[in-house]
């Protein structure tokens, strides 16, 4: 019997370089092909066995050849790419055997202020979103909002030959394994930006809620995903119910923005009077980094929103999230944060 071929995009980045070097231990079995931009002897030496396709997301003909040719495509890159998740899914289409799309997505588009909300910003938003019981709620929010148009392509998408699941986890904590070349985004971002103002802060009250999960949780979720997709899919759901929040806890921001603050007094990346401070949502929506990325309705979300999930689905199907919590991995998340912002200002 042949063996299964797997092909995975964003192999390199935090989650998808976590997520291959897991499956490549779990399941030796499986024929792996990775779209790398610029193959380096990192990941070479690493996985020897992996085929690399060179491309990058804009290769419409060489992603569409590879999904072809795979029985499992693991879209881990840039979740709001449409013509890369175009390409895959004409691929698929093109197979006349079942095929597997397994994507990952974010929380961001059940956070409050992304759909438009801004009542609860700085505040504590009652509402936690679960899987399951508002699937259909989620299924239906406006393609306005980010991720929401490519997650509802590929949930349409989804017939008898090509099974679609989506993954969603929320912010991540925690180091990266594999041969990835990029860390978690909440904290080193945070880190980055209060190290610019030389002080914490947080919106108002500070109660608003970020769902969290550490890195190696979002893998074993992975990981049972594809396992019971390989032994014959008993449990999935797939389509508009393929959607699987992968969350286990969340943080105050007012919690989390002191603790990184007396972090990086200790640290001594953070100058040692500086405090906390509360800051007006005029104020917060005007604050600007070096990272241009960072504009009002981004770092609104990110550290003044409240986007909190319970991962029903994924909890029926037998995951348990036992990965360190975010406090323990606080100060190691932040040291790793702080060097490579030191590394990258000289």
């Amino acid at each position: 019997m042949a063996p299964t071929k797997l092909f995975i995009t964003g192999s390199t980045g935090f989650i998808g370089g976590s997520v291959l070097d897991a499956i490549q231990s779990t399941y030796p079995e499986l024929e792996i092909t990775a779209l790398l931009r610029k193959p380096n002897e990192s990941f070479t030496s690493r996985y020897p066995s992996i085929k690399i396709i060179k491309g990058t997301f804009e290769d419409f003909d060489i992603i569409q050849d590879a999904s072809e040719q795979a029985d499992i495509v693991l879209h881990a890159g840039n979740t709001d790419h449409m013509a890369s998740v175009k390409a895959i899914l004409a691929g698929l289409a093109k197979k006349t055997t079942q095929s597997l799309l397994l994507h990952l997505t974010g929380t961001a588009s059940i956070s409050d202020t992304m759909q438009g909300n801004k009542a609860y910003a700085g505040k504590l938003n009652p509402r936690v979103w679960n899987d399951i019981d508002d699937v259909d709620e989620i299924y239906n929010l406006s393609t306005d909002i980010i991720h929401r148009d490519v997650d509802r392509l590929i949930a349409d998408a989804n017939n008898e030959l090509i099974k679609t699941i989506t993954i969603s986890p929320p912010d991540i904590y925690g180091q990266k394994t594999g041969s990835g070349t990029t860390g978690s985004f909440l904290v080193p971002e945070y880190d980055k930006a209060i190290i610019e103002l030389k002080k914490a802060f947080y919106l108002g009250e500070g109660q608003n809620i970020r769902g969290l999960v550490h890195i190696s949780d979002v893998v074993s979720l992975f990981v049972l995903i594809l396992g019971k997709y390989l032994q014959g899919g008993e449990g999935l759901d797939y389509g508009k119910e393929g959607f699987y929040f992968a969350s286990s806890d969340g943080v105050k921001w007012k919690d989390a923005a002191e603790a990184i603050a007396r972090i990086g007094h200790e640290q001594g990346w953070l100058p040692e009077e500086t405090q906390p401070v509360s800051l007006s949502l005029e104020e917060f929506v005007k604050l600007r980094f070096k990272n241009s990325f960072f504009q009002d309705q981004i770092i609104l979300y990110m550290w003044g929103s409240n986007s909190r999930a319970e991962s029903a689905r994924a909890k029926r199907l037998g995951w348990e999230p036992k990965g360190p919590s975010f406090w323990d991995c606080l100060a190691e998340d932040c040291r790793v944060a702080a060097e490579e912002y030191a590394k990258a200002s000289k």
